[in-house]
C-alpha cells in the first residue's frame, strides 16, 4: 500500500470535484452530464462509499481521514484520466475538510433543489433524518456534532427535520463555498433545471475549467437529447401518506428555533422554499 504523503502527492495530480447537495436532488442526472466533457470520469455513488462510515464519522471525525487514505483516495487514484467527478451527496458529511487537511483541494459543484421539494420527498420516501434507518445511514441529525443548532429537536414533526435537514446542507454550502474558494477551489452552483438547458451546461463547465466534447454540435444535440428524460426517480416506491397542510408555518417554526446567531448570516438569502417534483 502506497503510504500517505505519496498518495497524497499522487492525487493532486488530477482535478477532483465533489458535491455539495441535500441529495433527491438529482445527483444521477448530474454525474450523467459530464460524460459531455472532454477526459472526464463522472460517478455518482461508486464504492468505496461514504457511506459506509458516515454516521461513525460524525462522532469520530478521525474516521474519515483514515477512510480517505486507505480507501477512497487510493480508489481515485485508480481510475483513468486526470479528472474525476462524484456526485454524491454524501461527500459534504464530513469528508470534506479531513480532505484540506490532508493537502487535496477539490473543486465544488454546490448543487441545489427547492428545500421544501426536497422536504417532501424525504418524507414520502420515509426517509427522516434522525428518526429512520436510512435516515440515520445517509443524512445528517440535530443532535450531531457541528451541525445547525436547533431548539427542542425532538419535538419537530418528520416534515420538519426533513426542512431543518436542507437548511443545514445549505448552511454548508455556503461554508464551503467560502472556505474552498479561498484555498483556490474552483465552485459552481447548479439547479436541475439550469442544467436541463445547454447554456446552464456550459456555465457549469467553464466554471470548472472543463472542456466540451468535440463537435460541440454533436455534443449539444446528443445533450439536448438526454436532457428530456426525467429525473430523480427512485428504486424505492414513495410511501402513500397525507401531506402537512400550512407547510409555510412549518418551515417557520423550524426557523424560530434556530440558533439566531448561526443562521443570521445566510438565512436571509436561503434559496426560495416552493418548487420542484416531489
Amino acid at each position: 500500500m502506497m503510504d500517505a504523503v505519496s498518495l497524497v502527492e499522487h492525487i493532486r495530480e488530477k482535478k477532483i470535484i465533489f458535491t455539495v447537495t441535500t441529495g433527491r436532488s438529482g445527483t444521477a442526472y448530474l454525474a450523467s452530464i459530464f460524460g459531455f466533457a472532454q477526459g472526464v470520469v463522472a460517478e455518482h455513488e461508486p464504492a468505496p462509499e461514504f457511506a459506509e462510515v458516515m454516521r461513525a464519522v460524525q462522532r469520530d471525525p478521525k474516521l474519515a481521514r483514515s477512510f480517505l487514505l486507505e480507501k477512497k483516495l487510493p480508489a481515485i487514484l485508480e481510475k483513468p484520466g486526470n479528472i474525476y467527478v462524484e456526485t454524491s451527496h454524501l461527500s459534504c458529511k464530513g469528508f470534506l475538510m479531513p480532505l484540506l487537511e490532508l493537502g487535496v483541494v477539490p473543486d465544488l459543484i454546490i448543487h441545489r433543489r427547492a428545500p421544501r421539494a426536497v422536504a417532501l420527498s424525504l418524507l414520502c420516501m420515509g426517509t427522516i433524518p434522525s428518526r429512520s434507518d436510512k435516515g440515520l445511514r445517509f443524512y445528517l441529525s440535530p443532535d450531531d456534532p457541528g451541525v445547525l443548532q436547533i431548539n427542542n429537536w425532538q419535538q419537530l414533526t418528520d416534515y420538519q427535520l426533513c426542512y431543518w435537514y436542507c437548511l443545514e446542507i445549505e448552511r454548508r454550502a455556503c461554508e464551503y463555498s467560502r472556505v474552498f474558494q479561498e484555498q483556490g477551489a474552483r465552485v459552481t452552483e447548479t439547479t436541475l433545471d439550469s442544467l436541463k438547458s445547454f447554456s446552464g451546461l456550459k456555465t457549469c463547465f467553464a466554471d470548472l475549467g472543463l472542456k466540451m466534447k468535440f463537435p460541440s454540435w454533436l455534443t449539444r444535440l446528443r445533450f439536448l437529447r438526454s436532457s428530456k428524460v426525467k429525473v430523480n426517480e427512485s428504486k424505492e416506491t414513495k410511501k402513500k401518506i397525507a401531506l402537512p397542510e400550512d407547510l409555510d408555518g412549518l418551515e417557520q417554526q423550524v426557523h424560530a428555533r434556530l440558533d439566531g446567531e448561526a443562521a443570521e448570516s445566510w438565512l436571509s438569502s436561503f434559496p426560495g422554499r416552493s418548487g420542484g417534483d416531489i
